[in-house]
């Protein structure tokens, strides 16, 4: 039975070209490498002559995101959200096709994944959330998970086809396809959706003025509990996620399977974005915060405790994928309803900035365990012991009432 105008809320008649946009753009946008890096894994240790635990070191170079995170974001506030997006998203494009062209060591991949790592910000939620927040107060977090969706149903799709690709030409075809997703399919979008101009402080197209510089919130105590809780949950997930292929291999099962356990944790992803933004705009967010945090560690169980099953492998990566999706609805839907949606760029930029000390301390160690105990069942492990840290500080958070919105610095 299909829906009548009346019965769909006002924020989203005005506001559904402002989710469709920045969700095409999240989808087609870095996140596609990052979720999907693993599977380069084998075919580049295999090329380069190099272990796993030196791609992870790789892959830890991008940990320029935690420079370019504060600065894109407050660009963000000054620019507006469709320039910062183009001009971020055109740059990484070209960075793919110089990988697929001209990479042929391990020095290179590091060099090109330090780039990507800083201007694939652009293309990322703290950019994109930010005219969602601003448009959004009653069903935020519902249009933050719809935002969401669009890199996990991306990433439902992109391994069965990235796999087919790695298999017929090379992973260097692989990286060609990746950038001709965000430049024939994000960029249109939001040329074609964003609106050019929004609610004063939006940043879609800087047509206000952009709030002054304004650091107040490095001295909140909810701003640094929301950032350890962050850097827990990245250190327990991220090497999950680079690793996530050869790991599901590892539990004795092939290539195909690790690739269809990516598209059970982009499902998962799916489930998490859209029932966590369901969540947190019915019940307390704090509660569902800590129950969402929770779930991969569930996940670790049931590769730590099963081999060589795929129903359980693929269940696994479904819970893991779970908690990766809810992550943005939280920490986005904290910092639009604990701080000034003016501001919204440099605070959520900041937030995401020094949570990268989490996503690399996952990225390197996760790889290096593997090389020192040839398993990755410890790292597994600490990753169950990281959540329960994680989901215990956002329990802390204080959210104000809407009412008392206008408060809060």
């Amino acid at each position: 039975m299909a829906l009548s105008p009346s019965a769909i809320p006002d924020e989203f008649r005005h506001g559904w070209r402002i989710v469709l946009a920045c969700s095409i753009a999240a989808g087609t946008g870095i996140a596609l490498v990052f979720m999907n890096f693993s599977m380069f894994i084998v075919p580049l240790s295999q090329d380069l002559g190099v272990s796993r635990g030196d791609l992870g070191a790789v892959q830890a170079m991008i940990i320029t995101a935690a420079i370019g995170a504060p600065v894109i974001g407050r660009l963000t506030d000054v620019l507006g959200v469709r320039r910062v997006y183009f001009g971020c998203t055109l740059i990484v494009a070209a960075i793919h096709v110089l990988i697929a062209q001209y990479a042929s060591s391990i020095y290179h991949m590091a060099a090109s994944t330090a780039a990507l790592g800083f201007l694939g910000i652009g293309s990322t939620a703290v950019v994109l959330t930010r005219p969602i927040n601003a448009h959004f107060r009653e069903h935020r977090g519902m249009a933050l998970g719809l935002m969401a969706v669009g890199i996990s149903v991306v990433s439902m799709i992109a391994p069965p086809v990235l796999q087919w690709v790695l298999d017929t030409w090379s992973w260097r075809a692989g990286f060609l396809g990746i950038g001709a997703a965000s430049v024939f399919i994000g960029i249109p979008a939001v040329a074609l959706l964003l609106p050019d101009s929004g609610r004063a402080g939006s940043g879609i197209g800087a047509k206000e003025p952009a709030a002054p510089a304004d650091r107040r919130f490095l001295r909140e105590r909810d701003f640094w509990l929301l950032t350890m809780s962050l850097i827990m949950m990245s250190l327990a997930t991220a090497g999950t996620i680079s690793q996530l292929a050869p790991m599901i291999q590892d539990e004795g099962l092939d290539a195909s399977v690790a690739a269809l356990a990516l598209s059970f944790f982009a499902g998962g992803q799916f489930i998490g974005r859209l029932g966590g933004g369901w969540l947190l705009d019915k019940f307390e967010p704090r509660r569902v915060s800590f129950a969402l945090t929770l779930a991969p560690a569930l996940g670790f169980i049931i590769l730590l405790s099963t081999s060589g099953m795929v129903p359980a492998a693929l269940l696994a990566a479904a819970i893991i994928g779970l908690q990766q999706g809810a992550e943005l609805d939280i920490f986005a839907y904290f910092v639009g309803r604990r701080f000034d949606v003016a501001r919204y760029g440099t605070i959520y930029g900041a937030l995401v900035g020094l949570g990268w000390i989490g996503n690399v301390g996952g990225l390197l160690g996760m790889g290096k365990i593997y090389d020192l105990f040839g398993t990755y069942a410890p790292g597994q492990a600490l990753g169950i012991a990281a959540l329960v840290i994680s989901a215990l500080l956002v329990l802390m958070v204080r959210l104000p009432e809407p009412a008392e919105k206008a408060q809060a610095t």
